[in-house]
C-alpha cells in the first residue's frame, strides 16, 4: 500500500501555478504526481480540498470525508505506479482551519470493500485531530473535533457491534442447521445401514434355503435369519416332518436363547392364539398379546405357562405351501409394539422361501431315505459265522437321491470258510441296482460252487459284459479259511482290502489287481495273506476314501492312519472311521465290509437289548438295567459311568421320539458299547450354552466319559451309541 500527502493552503488543478505537493520521502512518489494523474484531481474535489474552495470560512468540525474507487475506474494510475497492479483506491481527508485542508491516498493491491470507507471515516476524524494538535487550534475547535472523532468512534463500535451480533446470530444458525444436518445425516446412514443389512441377510438366506437339503440345517438358518429381521428377544420355528410310518411330528427350533428355555413346556396346541398360524388362517401381529381377546383361554395354562419367558409383542406368520401348513414362525419381544407392518412383510417373505425349500428338502429326504432303504433290502442280512464279527455299512452319496450300485455280502461256505464281497457297478438309479442285483446273486450261486476268487470274477466279467454289455463294475472277492487262519483274494479293478495283523501293522492286498468286470474274459491272479485270531480286515467302495478336492493316495493314508490306531468294537471303529473320513460330505455311494477275528471266547460278542416306551419312567429303568448288567459282566467299576451315559441318552430319546425307543449293551474284549435306538430324526450334537443357560450339558457329559461316540442312521430312525474301555 502507497502513501502520498500534502499540507498547505490547498491544491490547484492539474497545470496550475502555485501547487504545493510535499510527498512522504519514503514513497517512490515525486513532486508533480497530481499534475500527471488528472484523474486524482477529481477526488480531492469531492474532499473539498481544492484552490476552488477560497472562501476562507470556517468549516464545520464533521467536514471530512472518505472517498473509496475501484482502481479501474481510474485512468493514469499505471503511469504513476508503474507495475503496482493496483486494485482499489482509498482517499479520506478535509478541513483543519479555515483556508487549510489535508488528504490522504492510499493504494492498494488488494480488492478493498465498502465497508472499509466506513472504518476509515473514524481514521480520518483521528488524523484530523492530530494535524490541529500540531498547530495553534482554539480550545473549542479541539473539543468539538474530539467530541465528533467521540461520536465517530462510537457509531463505528455500534455499528461492528451490530455487525458482529448479525454475524453470530448467523454463525448459531449455521450451526444449528450444520447440526441438525449431521444428524438427519447420521440418521440416514444407520437407516441405510439398516437396510444394507437387510438386504444382505435376505439375500444371504435366500442362497442359503436355496441350496440347503438337511432339514435340520435348513429350518435354524431360517429361524436365525427370521429373528434377526423381525428384531425379537426370541423366535421359534414349529414344523411337521414324516417318520417312517408316515405319522407326522412336530418338532422346533430356536433362536435367540438356549433351547433349555422351552424344553419344560408341552407343545403348543391349537388354542386361539395359535390356531390361526397353525391352520394356516394368517399372519398374527399384536402390540400386546395378553391384551388380546383371544389370549388365556384355554386350560390349564389360561396363557403363558409358568416360567415362560416374558412375551408382549407377538408376530406369528404360517409357513404353507400348495395350501398345507408346513410349519410356522412364531416370534416374542418383552416390550410393547415391536413388530412392525414391515417386519411382517419382510418374515412373510423369508416364510415363502423357507416353505419351498422345506418341499426340496423333504422331498430330498424322502427320496435319499427310500434309495437307501431299496439299496439296504437288495442287500442281505449278514449271517452270523463261528469266530468272526462282522458288520458292514451302506451310505448313499451326500447329494445324490438315486440308488447306486454298491453292494457288500458275506457267504458261508463248507469246512468252516467264508465268502466275502465288496463290489460297485459304476452309474446310478435303477438300472445301476438291477446289474447289481444280478451281479450279486450270481456270485452268490459260483461261490457255492466252490469256485476259486479268481474264478468268479472271471465267470462274473463274462456275465456283466452279457446281461449289461457297456456297463463296468469293480469287485473284491475273497475267502477266509478260519480253521487254516488264511485269506485269499482276487480284485477286478477295485480298491484293496486293508488288513490289520494282530500287532496293530497295517497293509494293503494290492499286490494283484486285474481289469473290472464287464471287459470280457480276463484270467484274475489270487494273492494269499495271513489273517489270524486278532486280525482285522476292511473291505470298502472307492466313496470312503475318495472325495472332491482330496487326491484318493490322501483318503487311503488317512484309511491306513485310523486301521493303524486304537481300535475297538467294531459297530463304534465303522461309524467313527465314516465319521472321520466322510463326514456327510462323501460325493459317491459307500459301502463297507468289517471283520475282526477275536483272540479267545472272552473277546466274543455279549448283547443285552431291552424295548421301551417314550415315557419319563424308561430313564430309571434303563439306568437299573446297565447297573444290573454291569455286575454280571463284573464290571461295577463301569457302572456309574455307563448310568450317566445311560440317563443322557435315553432321556434325549424321551424326549423327542414319538416311538418305543431300543437300549442295547454289548460287550467285546475290552469294550462296554451302550447304543440307544429312536425315530427322531434330531441328531445329538456338541453345542456350547450361553452364560447362564443349561441346556446342552448331556452331550457335553458324553463327550467326557465316553471313549467315543457317534450317531449311525438306520431306517426309521437313528442309533446313538457311546463306547467304553474296561480296563
Amino acid at each position: 500500500m502507497f502513501l502520498t500527502g500534502f499540507r498547505g493552503p490547498h491544491v490547484h488543478s492539474p497545470g496550475t501555478e502555485g501547487s504545493s505537493l510535499s510527498v512522504v520521502p519514503s514513497l517512490s512518489l515525486s513532486p508533480g504526481t497530481f499534475e500527471k494523474t488528472p484523474s486524482l484531481y477529481p477526488l480531492l474535489q469531492r474532499l473539498g480540498v481544492t484552490a476552488e474552495d477560497t472562501t476562507g470560512s470556517a468549516p464545520p468540525v464533521s467536514d471530512v470525508d472518505v472517498v473509496h474507487l475501484p482502481g479501474s475506474q481510474l485512468d493514469g494510475l499505471e503511469e504513476l505506479l508503474p507495475g503496482q497492479d493496483v486494485r482499489s483506491v482509498l482517499v479520506f481527508g478535509g478541513t483543519l482551519s479555515p483556508g487549510e485542508r489535508f488528504a490522504v491516498v492510499l493504494f492498494s493491491h488488494v480488492a478493498l470493500s465498502g465497508e472499509v470507507a466506513t472504518v476509515f471515516r473514524t481514521i480520518t476524524g483521528s488524523t484530523r485531530l492530530a494535524l490541529l494538535s500540531a498547530g495553534q487550534p482554539s480550545p473549542t475547535v479541539e473539543a468539538d473535533v474530539a467530541r465528533s472523532v467521540l461520536e465517530s468512534m462510537e457509531h463505528l463500535v455500534e455499528q461492528r457491534a451490530g455487525h458482529l451480533q448479525t454475524v453470530v446470530a448467523r454463525l448459531r444458525s449455521t450451526t444449528t442447521d450444520l447440526q441438525r444436518s449431521q444428524r438427519e445425516l447420521e440418521q440416514r446412514e444407520r437407516e441405510l445401514r439398516e437396510e444394507a443389512a437387510i438386504v444382505e441377510l435376505l439375500q444371504e438366506v435366500g442362497s442359503i434355503l436355496a441350496a440347503e437339503l438337511d432339514l435340520d440345517a435348513l429350518v435354524q438358518h431360517a429361524v436365525d435369519a427370521a429373528t434377526r429381521l423381525a428384531g425379537a428377544a426370541f423366535g421359534a420355528f414349529f414344523y411337521n416332518v414324516l417318520g417312517e410310518t408316515g405319522e407326522s411330528y412336530l418338532l422346533y427350533v430356536i433362536s435367540g436363547v438356549d433351547r433349555s428355555a422351552f424344553d419344560k413346556f408341552p407343545m403348543p396346541r391349537n388354542t386361539q392364539v395359535f390356531e390361526q398360524t397353525f391352520r394356516g388362517f394368517g399372519v398374527v401381529r399384536s402390540d400386546d398379546i395378553t391384551r388380546d381377546p383371544r389370549y388365556g383361554h384355554n386350560a390349564p395354562h389360561h396363557g403363558m405357562p409358568e416360567g415362560h419367558l416374558p412375551v408382549c409383542s407377538y408376530l406369528a406368520v404360517p409357513v404353507m405351501s400348495r395350501g398345507t401348513v408346513l410349519g410356522g414362525f412364531f416370534f416374542g419381544h418383552p416390550e410393547r409394539a415391536i413388530f412392525t407392518e414391515r417386519h411382517e412383510r419382510l418374515i412373510t417373505g423369508v416364510a415363502a422361501q423357507t416353505a419351498v425349500a422345506l418341499q426340496n428338502a423333504q422331498t430330498y429326504r424322502q427320496e435319499r431315505e427310500a434309495a437307501a432303504t431299496l439299496q439296504r433290502h437288495l442287500l442281505p442280512a449278514l449271517p452270523r459265522v463261528e469266530g468272526v464279527a462282522s458288520t458292514w455299512r451302506y451310505l448313499p452319496a451326500a447329494r445324490d437321491r438315486g440308488a447306486g450300485g454298491d453292494w457288500v455280502d458275506l457267504i458261508p461256505l463248507p469246512d468252516g470258510e467264508v465268502a466275502l464281497v465288496v463290489g460297485d457297478v459304476m452309474g446310478k438309479g435303477v438300472r445301476a441296482a438291477a446289474v447289481m442285483g444280478q451281479i450279486r446273486t450270481a456270485c452268490r450261486a459260483y461261490a457255492q460252487l466252490g469256485l476259486a476268487p479268481a474264478d468268479v470274477l472271471q465267470q462274473l466279467s463274462v456275465l456283466v459284459d452279457d446281461i449289461a454289455p457297456g456297463s463296468i463294475a469293480t469287485c473284491v472277492y475273497a475267502v477266509l479259511d478260519t480253521r487254516r487262519d488264511r485269506l485269499r483274494a482276487a480284485v477286478a479293478g477295485h480298491l484293496p482290502p486293508a488288513r490289520r495283523d494282530p500287532g496293530g501293522s497295517v497293509t494293503f492286498l494290492d499286490e494283484e489287481v486285474g481289469p473290472p468286470l464287464g471287459v470280457g474274459r480276463h484270467r484274475y491272479t489270487e494273492q494269499e495273506a495271513p489273517l489270524p485270531p486278532g486280525a482285522r480286515l476292511l473291505l470298502y467302495t472307492d466313496g470312503l476314501v475318495e472325495r472332491r478336492g482330496r487326491p484318493i493316495d490322501d483318503g487311503l493314508r488317512q484309511l491306513r492312519e485310523l486301521l493303524a490306531g486304537p481300535v475297538g468294537e467294531i459297530e463304534a471303529d465303522c461309524d467313527s472311521w465314516l465319521d472321520a473320513l466322510a463326514g456327510g460330505q462323501h460325493d459317491d455311494d459307500i459301502a463297507l465290509l468289517y471283520l475282526h477275528r477275536p483272540e479267545d471266547a472272552s473277546h466274543q460278542m455279549a448283547t443285552v437289548v431291552r424295548d421301551y416306551a417314550p415315557v419319563s419312567s424308561a430313564v430309571p429303568d434303563a439306568r437299573d438295567l446297565v447297573a444290573d448288567v454291569m455286575r454280571q459282566w463284573g464290571l461295577l467299576h463301569l457302572a456309574n459311568d455307563m448310568m450317566l451315559i445311560a440317563d443322557e441318552m435315553v432321556a434325549n430319546a424321551v424326549r423327542h421320539a414319538r416311538t418305543p425307543l431300543r437300549v442295547e449293551l454289548r460287550r467285546a474284549g475290552e469294550r462296554v458299547v451302550l447304543e440307544v435306538t429312536d425315530s427322531s430324526p434330531q441328531e445329538p450334537r456338541l453345542i456350547v450354552s450361553q452364560p447362564g443357560e443349561f441346556g446342552h450339558r448331556g452331550i457335553f457329559l458324553i463327550d467326557a466319559i465316553a471313549t467315543r461316540w457317534g450317531t449311525r442312521w438306520i431306517d426309521g430312525g437313528k442309533v446313538v451309541w457311546a463306547e467304553i474301555k474296561t480296563s
